[in-house]
């Protein structure tokens, strides 16, 4: 009785037709929800295509740079967010290195100069720039897209406050005019950015047809001088390489030490497993190979073959860097990015690590980018300098030109604070200060990097420009 007084109660105050009604509201959103899924997946698919299909067909400009040139950096960005905060880790540096360089990256504590380094050998994405390694690229800002974007619009934001405050009256003429050149400019910046990645993927496969036919050229004029019971063996080996290459990857001929030589070590891996690694990782499949070529990085390092089967912890801090140097050269690479290698280790040990890696250098050609705040190793060491401040490259020149004529007033500041072992003159050596906001005004007059002399180059405007030259004239 109560249930059959419950429906008719129902009935009379037209309950279910109510709970109809919101049935009926909900299905039809759940539909339109899921149609504006669909629609918004199908742009996506749509947009993919047809930036597939157009770098499919693009045809891009042939980066030619000097045959001695290993390294070109062109504009490179490292930007990182936060909630709203962007932070400038490198903000537009450009560099190059010479083979068989040894070029210097310095500055203090914070600038930028290791978010550098791992970002042209691809631990980072960089957010903007190129990074080209023997005339290919090897960067892509796809990664990076992201972050760009969001501050060319809050630059614009930025923009249209400014307007907004200055030229009222105009406002809105100005601000359709603004607000058209940053749509343009956004599809400015993702167009680059889909382009340097189908640029970098076509530099994979134009590196993999270069060693492949290297290496063709190579066992066709080993077969004309080998007897014949070594050319089968020489044969066996070719294909080995082969296989090799069909996976390899251009970054191999870029490897990194690592500032903490503790941190960047596997505390539960030998010492042969920590070097052999990469040859791993490279699809070298050889026990033998890889157990020949751990030993003998190990002899060029200074350690003894016997190391091979200890642990990380069994040794000291300079020995634990030798394997970190180990691990990076067991690939024979062209470029070793050089972090801090030194500044964990006491000075005696640091002069063994710097005479260890100038002798790497000569036996095996290498080019070094060595990365320090210690001005006085990197003098002794590097062929060029480059100082760093806030994510920019102040100055930059060969050593001895730095050290005879520093002209930007960061540069004096770090050399005035180099210590020498004279009582005498440390009692009256005088440290420069170094105040961005007093030493420059670039309210009206922005700086550029420019060069000065041949070879030398400085962050500058124009009224600094006639100054500094002023100075290197006198």
């Amino acid at each position: 009785d109560f249930t059959r007084n419950l429906v008719v109660e129902s009935d009379k105050h037209s309950g279910i037709f109510v709970m109809q009604l919101l049935w009926k509201g909900s299905e039809l959103r759940l539909i339109i929800w899921l149609i504006g899924i669909l629609l918004v997946l199908a742009a996506w698919l749509i947009k993919k295509a047809y930036a597939a299909v157009f770098m499919k067909n693009a045809k891009f400009d042939e980066h030619k740079d000097e045959d001695d040139i290993l390294l070109r950096v062109n504009h490179l960005k490292q930007y990182f967010k936060s909630g709203d905060y962007i932070t400038k880790a490198v903000d537009d540096v450009s560099f190059f290195i010479r083979k068989g360089e040894v070029f210097g990256l310095v500055g203090e504590s914070g600038c930028g100069k290791t978010t550098t380094g791992r970002t042209i050998i691809n631990l980072y994405d960089p957010t903007d720039g190129d990074v080209y390694f023997n005339g290919l690229r090897v960067s892509s800002n796809m990664n990076g897209l992201k972050v760009l974007k969001y501050q060319v619009r809050k630059e614009l934001k930025e923009e249209l406050k400014s307007l907004k405050k200055n030229d009222p009256d105009n406002y809105s003429h100005k601000a359709r005019q603004l607000r058209r050149e940053y749509a343009d400019k956004l599809i400015e910046v993702e167009k680059k950015a889909y382009e340097s990645e189908e640029e970098k993927r076509r530099t994979q496969k134009a590196y993999r047809e270069m060693r492949k036919a290297k290496l063709t050229e190579e066992y066709n004029r080993d077969l004309l001088t080998l007897p014949s019971e070594k050319a089968e063996e020489r044969k066996q080996r070719y294909e080995t390489e082969l296989k090799v290459v069909a996976s390899d990857n251009i970054m191999t001929r870029m490897q990194m030490i690592f500032q903490d030589p503790i941190a960047s070590i596997n505390p539960r891996m030998t010492v042969r497993e920590i070097i052999a690694e990469g040859l791993k990782i490279r699809g070298v499949k050889d026990k033998k190979y890889s157990d020949d070529k751990v030993y003998e990085m190990l002899e060029r390092v200074g350690l003894v073959p016997g190391h091979a089967d200890r642990y990380p912890h069994e040794f000291s801090g300079g020995q634990r860097q030798r394997i970190g140097i180990a691990r990076a050269i067991v690939l024979e690479p062209e470029l070793i990015i050089a972090d801090e290698p030194i500044s964990a280790l006491d000075v005696s040990i640091q002069a063994q690590v710097i005479n260890l890696m100038n002798e790497l250098r000569d036996k095996m050609g290498l080019t070094i980018l060595f990365i320090a705040h210690n001005l006085s190793v990197v003098k002794y060491f590097s062929d060029r300098i480059a100082v760093m401040y806030y994510g920019h490259i102040v100055e930059m020149a060969t050593s001895d030109e730095l050290f005879r004529h520093p002209l930007h007033p960061y540069t004096k500041s770090l050399l005035s604070a180099i210590p020498y072992p004279d009582p005498h003159y440390e009692k009256n050596r005088k440290r420069i200060e170094y105040n961005p906001a007093l030493a420059h005004d670039y309210s009206v007059d922005k700086p550029s990097f420019r060069e000065i002399i041949p070879g030398h180059f400085i962050q500058c405007n124009d009224k600094e420009y006639e100054m500094y030259l002023k100075e290197i004239n006198e």
